[in-house]
């Protein structure tokens, strides 16, 4: 509902050979309480955090950032507390190579929450684009989520969704439906254009003056192509995000020569790229 996403290198394709024992992984914050929260990602056995996100406040997801294959930590802790101070939630995960990872914390309605580790599928069948549902607000005890591209319960990607539930992936057909969310106090809708090969998630979150709202984030815009995501709600996700760790975008073709990056680029700011939620 509140995605965004800019950078120069996010649009470059990632070759074979850069992508070979890498995945990638994408951070955010999708429960309330606390909010906001610092977000600190390590790499196992590495008391420095290899990636640092300050301030990412309620309904962020920040754009994926490249890692190694292996084990990693995430942590997160409220906002401006030392880096020493022990957690909100902490969840480990393994990275493997070719993988993609989305890693937030999801409320549900009796308890704080608890981070969770999504695993992306980015492989669409032929002609089709998937889409996922995160119920994410806890004042809707249970949201039905609608794709017009399909009447009646066929079209329904997922019903009855508690809080902190996340769909499976669905195949939708291209094109451009109105995806519905139907929750116990409140009803939204907003149109969607999907494109064969893309990856969507479809975020169902607290509206800033109440009631709810759909953010569409695009994963992955085709096939062949690194992961993108990202997202803003304006509940202050804008605050500037200190750099990353160094993406390892190490080779790509031009002009018919091919050309070496030494060591990495570095992502100065995660600049968020916004959609308007309706």
């Amino acid at each position: 509902m509140f995605l965004g996403f800019s950078a120069v290198l996010a649009a470059i394709p990632v070759s074979a050979s850069a992508a070979a024992g890498t995945g990638f992984i994408s951070l955010g914050n999708l429960s309330a309480t606390p909010s906001p929260v610092d977000v600190y990602l390590y790499s196992s056995g590495d008391s420095s955090p290899q990636i640092v996100d300050r301030g990412v406040a309620y309904g962020t997801i920040l754009p994926y950032q490249q890692v190694n294959a292996g084990d990693y930590t995430v942590k997160m802790r409220t906002a401006g507390s030392s880096a020493s101070s022990n957690p909100v939630w902490s969840v480990s995960l393994t990275v493997k190579a070719g993988g993609t990872y989305t890693v937030v914390p999801l409320r549900t309605s009796a308890q704080q929450g608890q981070l969770k580790v999504i695993d992306n599928n980015l492989t669409t069948p032929k002609g089709k684009s998937f889409v996922r549902v995160i119920q994410a607000d806890v004042n809707q005890q249970q949201v039905t989520f609608h794709c017009s591209c399909a009447a009646g319960a066929p079209g329904d990607i997922t019903t009855d969704a508690a809080p902190g539930t996340v769909s499976p992936q669905a195949p939708i057909p291209a094109g451009t439906w109105t995806m519905t969310a139907t929750g116990s106090s409140a009803k939204t809708s907003l149109p969607v254009t999907l494109t064969a090969g893309t990856v969507h998630t479809e975020i169902v979150i607290a509206a800033p003056g109440g009631g709810i709202q759909i953010i569409n984030l695009e994963d992955a815009a085709g096939a062949g192509q690194a992961p993108t995501g990202g997202a803003s709600t304006g509940f202050g996700g804008t605050a500037p995000h200190p750099a990353g760790s160094p993406l390892p975008w190490l080779t790509f073709i031009g002009a018919g020569a091919l050309l070496t990056l030494a060591g990495g680029w570095q992502l100065g700011r995660n600049r968020l790229r916004r959609l308007t939620p309706s």
